[in-house]
């Protein structure tokens, strides 16, 4: 089951976009405090009778291109809901106003009038103005929050964590988000009130499709706690965002933020043309939630790492060699999203048909 953001929720980091973006990621609030049944560092007023209540999931970019048909109008909710100081940050159980539908001038502008000079009365009309140079189509992120920090990477070497779940203020098997958990380590290990920790779990072996040898060990990324109290020997925290459910055990490492690549536009493709644009070339090796055949949204894993050169925001090239002589079948298209050093994480944007692991993938130069 899908959690994501059901706490507290940053959608979208657009660094550089037009004014119509949301500007750079903050650091979430650490001044939560519990209002009715949930928690919210923000004073939200009683809802109206037409108020809707934050659900767990939304985002107001989501919002908006649900109220309005385009989430880039996600301020309109914003300017309406001013007690929430932070638009990153949006919290389930916060009442939100819902705006009416704004009227959007479309690119081109509002029709023109043409001017009316009455007859013979000796006025000649102003020339046109000469069009404006078209603006350049802004930066826009390639990967959901979702994407970034509820897929994984592939790590080398066995799973030694240091800092753990070790037990939940709930009788529930699982935890989610709003839970307060206890960590098996606190001041004495370094552990401070207001720490903000990546909870993940380290999971399969993943073998290479080719070889047969280990690339290494999947590691998921589970969701996000902030600690409350630390004790000598243990820490009291809470869980501020979760993938899916948490489970005693997963491990605990310092927040690491995960700037989304930016794009005007991905490169064009064509199916039909097999040419190798000459960068590194690798394999498929894994995808998140283990599938065996993917497709375009999905986020996969590839023996492309640090030693090639890569960098986020890089473009891969799927495909499948025909052999026989044939040329190859072209599939899709990727971005990298996060580089390992021997691995890399990507999703794939564009496909013409199902991938598999075991496909190739090759860097668009």
């Amino acid at each position: 089951m899908k959690r994501f953001g059901v706490l507290a929720i940053s959608f979208f980091v657009l660094v550089g976009l037009a004014t119509t973006a949301i500007p750079a990621a903050t650091s979430p609030p650490t001044n939560l405090k519990k209002v009715g049944d949930h928690w919210t560092p923000w004073d939200p007023p009683e809802p109206g009778p037409d108020a809707y209540i934050i659900q767990r999931g939304d985002t107001l970019w989501d919002l908006a291109g649900q109220w309005f048909g385009d989430p880039f109008l996600w301020p309109q909710i914003w300017d309406e809901n001013r007690y929430i100081l932070d638009s990153h940050w949006i919290y389930p159980g916060d009442p939100r106003v819902v705006p009416g539908r704004p009227t959007v001038v479309p690119d081109e502008g509002p029709p023109e009038v043409a001017e009316v000079i009455p007859p013979d009365s000796g006025e000649q009309p102003e020339p046109p103005e000469e069009p404006a140079a078209p603006e350049p189509d802004p930066l826009r992120p390639v990967a959901t929050q979702t994407d970034l920090y509820c897929s994984g990477f592939i790590a080398q070497g066995e799973a030694a964590p240091q800092l753990w779940i070790a037990g939940r203020d709930i009788e529930r098997e699982t935890i989610a988000e709003g839970d307060v958990v206890f960590l098996n380590q606190g001041s004495n290990h370094g552990v401070r009130a207001g720490d903000t920790l990546a909870i993940r779990r380290w999971t399969d072996v993943v073998l290479h499709p080719a070889s047969g040898e280990t690339v290494g060990t999947l590691v998921r990324r589970m969701g996000r706690a902030r600690v409350l109290l630390a004790h000598d020997n243990s820490a009291t925290a809470v869980i501020e965002m979760s993938c899916e459910d948490i489970l005693e055990g997963d491990e605990l490492v310092p927040w690491e933020d995960i700037p989304a690549p930016m794009m005007t536009s991905m490169p064009p493709f064509d199916r039909l043309d097999p040419t190798s644009s000459g960068g590194p070339t690798g394999r498929i090796v894994s995808s998140r939630d283990n599938l065996s055949a993917v497709g375009q949204g999905n986020v996969i894993f590839t023996d492309l790492g640090q030693h090639t050169g890569i960098n986020p925001g890089d473009v891969l090239v799927l495909f499948r060699e025909r052999g026989q002589g044939l040329p190859r079948l072209m599939i899709g298209q990727a971005v990298i999203l996060t580089v390992e050093t021997e691995t890399s994480t990507a999703k794939i944007m564009t496909s013409t048909r199902e991938s598999t692991i075991g496909d190739w993938v090759e860097v668009w130069r």
